[in-house]
């Protein structure tokens, strides 16, 4: 008795390619498919829950920057190498949530010239809220597949990203704990 797979899009639509380039390496074409579709869906999940709740997807990154720091106070120069935008975007995205009363910013007194950011009780408030609804939306869109298959998938993925990446250093994990909770 044969078991018949069932077929996904990644496999029609690296059938279609395999039909006109007989050369593509299947394998790989169809992970980096599944890869960018499991990304859409994950994606397009978060910001719907977030757009729900009025959330932009950078205030997720720099409350978590924030969150993960020592004190929960960073520079606005780290958190500008951290979000990989413009220093004048970094100031208006501070300005924004200080407007809110989520941050607050000092001089540095080591350095007055420096501008230290600092998390408020309403910003960890805000930054909870937005984690127990980023692990909503997380649970609801993987929560169709067992335990096992999210087990086994997530170790599959460390490995491939080890051998893309490297190992992590201690500094790493601080900065992917950042950059990881940023969901786009």
């Amino acid at each position: 008795m044969t078991t018949e797979v069932v077929r996904d899009r990644a496999d029609v639509l690296v059938g279609l390619l395999c039909s006109q380039t007989p050369d593509v390496d299947t394998a790989t074409k169809k992970l980096g498919v599944r890869l960018r579709r499991m990304a859409h869906h994950l994606e397009r999940e978060l910001r719907r829950e977030f757009a729900a709740e009025g959330i932009e997807a950078w205030e997720l990154e720099v409350l978590l920057a924030l969150h993960s720091a020592p004190g929960q106070r960073r520079s606005a120069g780290a958190l500008l190498r951290g979000s990989q935008v413009t220093a004048g975007a970094i100031s208006n995205r501070i300005a924004r949530m200080e407007a809110r009363g989520w941050v607050r910013r000092d001089l540095d007194p080591a350095d007055r010239r420096h501008v230290l950011v600092t998390l408020t009780p309403d910003g960890l408030r805000r930054t909870e809220q937005i984690l127990a609804i980023r692990t909503t939306a997380e649970q609801r869109l993987f929560g169709q597949a067992d335990a096992a298959t999210i087990e086994r998938l997530s170790n599959d993925l460390r490995e491939l990203l080890l051998a893309i990446e490297g190992p992590a250093v201690d500094e790493d994990a601080k900065q992917a704990c950042a950059e990881e909770a940023a969901p786009i």
